[in-house]
């Protein structure tokens, strides 16, 4: 039986494969997922996972190359997203979700470019970590 169509550019698919790839190579044999570890071990991967993924330019992946970003297009960053979940890792940090999505989006879309170059680098390292208070 023949497999349904992507829906999917062959760029996309490509980058996909890309994906799978440093997936296979980077993750641990066996890997089951992170809801295999227990608390004290799936903090640990994760804190290691995400440089994996800075390393390999899947963190903020959308991002611009030259603040420390992957360059992808939308349809990458859902791929990838697509992919991650699939191998039951996470897409980063704990903080990355305030650092990347809202403070590095921010300001990518509203910062000078001496913010940007000042604040985004140190986002992805993990030198600046960012939240978000609520009262």
């Amino acid at each position: 039986m023949l497999a349904p169509p992507s829906v999917y550019s062959p760029e996309a698919e490509a980058f996909r494969a890309d994906v799978r790839a440093t997936l296979a190579r980077r993750l641990p044999t066996g890997w089951r997922g992170l809801g295999a570890l227990d608390r004290h071990d799936a903090a640990a991967f994760t804190s290691e996972w995400r440089e994996v993924l800075r390393a390999e330019g899947l963190l903020a992946v959308s991002w611009p190359v030259r603040y420390g970003g992957g360059g992808r297009t939308p349809i990458e960053q859902v791929v990838l997203a697509e992919e991650l979940t699939r191998a039951r890792v996470p897409e980063g940090g704990p903080h990355d979700r305030f650092g990347i999505k809202m403070l590095g989006n921010t300001l990518l879309q509203w910062g000078t470019e001496q913010q940007k170059e000042h604040y985004l680098p140190r986002v992805l390292s993990g030198a600046d970590r960012w939240c978000q208070g609520y009262s």
